[in-house]
């Protein structure tokens, strides 16, 4: 699933440069219309604090610790694309993390940050680099989800992932966030037990207050 996560962000840094699809292609690449509008492609008001990601030693108060920073892999991919229509001095951010019990599986998070015009069309093009990825097919597309007690919502899809050599296919939620300064997936590949969107929107909200610093 590394694969997966660096060949999204390889694909979203590609579309970087090109303009937003039409409103039907939106729907197409797993935006679900809602009535509070939130998948609008309307920029939102930019937010007075800015951001940026940090990988720490461990996420989820402690409950994951690191096993393998991407942020120099993911630098690497995108060092002569740091700017687009949409996206302005980027950076890439993330890691992969190991339950010490080994109950949860993996957790992987990775991004990128710097300066967002419209970030739901940030979150869509984030989407739509991981569904192109060869072998996903989406099972259940994108919509906006707040956990109890969140303030900011988080974008969840899920999607059936058919590993090279393999025939069966492996169900993947994923959950994101995207504001004026930063974009970010979060998903446990190789989860045990099946997870929840909602429970991953849950735990997607809580690396977001661990991972996403003010920026100075």
């Amino acid at each position: 699933m590394t694969v997966v996560v660096l060949g999204t962000l390889g694909r979203y840094v590609n579309s970087m440069n090109h303009s937003d699809e039409s409103s039907s292609s939106h729907a197409a690449a797993g935006a679900s219309d809602r009535s509070d509008g939130s998948t609008s492609s309307t920029p939102a008001s930019p937010a007075a604090q800015r951001y940026k990601l940090t990988v720490p030693h461990t996420l989820i108060d402690g409950q994951y610790t690191l096993d393998k920073d991407m942020t120099q892999t993911m630098e690497d991919g995108i060092s002569s694309e740091r700017d687009g229509a949409n996206e302005h001095n980027m950076h890439g951010a993330g890691g992969q993390y190991t339950d010490a019990s080994g109950a949860s599986g993996t957790l992987q998070a990775a991004g990128l940050y710097g300066t967002i015009d419209d970030p739901k069309r940030a979150m869509r093009s984030m989407f739509r680099g991981m569904n192109e990825n060869p072998g996903v097919e989406v099972t259940t597309p994108a919509e906006d989800l707040t956990p109890p007690g969140v303030q900011e919502a988080v974008a969840c899809e899920e999607f059936a992932y058919t590993r090279p050599g393999q025939t069966q296919a492996v169900s993947v939620p994923v959950c994101g966030w995207s504001d004026h300064s930063t974009v970010v997936t979060v998903s446990i590949p190789d989860a045990p037990s099946p997870v929840s969107l909602d429970a991953l929107a849950k735990t997607t909200a809580k690396v977001r207050d661990e991972m996403r610093v003010p920026a100075v």
